[in-house]
């Protein structure tokens, strides 16, 4: 084996564990992430509950609205964050109907 094609299998053997590494550390972060909405999701139900029994109808509107407007404020910055997917491709985190 010569000193060029040496250099080249050490370099995509490299680069193959690198991307491996990466690949492993991505599924982590976007399995995070996952968990913060749910949680996010859980906070925003049960914060609704209590405010409910507490502020008046049009309190509850105002309320309402700006805790919608801060999930999709959030959801929007993940969405700028996340590449566009076409309707073909797998959806990830999105339960499909069977």
């Amino acid at each position: 084996m010569d000193t060029t094609q040496f250099l080249l299998t050490v370099v995509l053997t490299a680069t193959t564990v690198l991307m491996v590494v990466v690949g492993i550390q991505l599924i982590s972060v976007l399995k995070e992430l996952r968990r913060t909405i749910k949680k996010i999701g859980i906070f925003v139900d049960e914060f609704d509950k209590r405010g409910e029994k507490n502020n008046p109808p049009e309190q509850q509107k105002l309320a309402s609205h700006k805790k919608k407007a801060a999930l999709h404020s959030i959801l929007d910055k993940i969405n700028i964050l996340s590449p566009t997917l076409s309707s073909k491709t797998k959806k990830f985190f999105i339960k499909e109907k069977k």
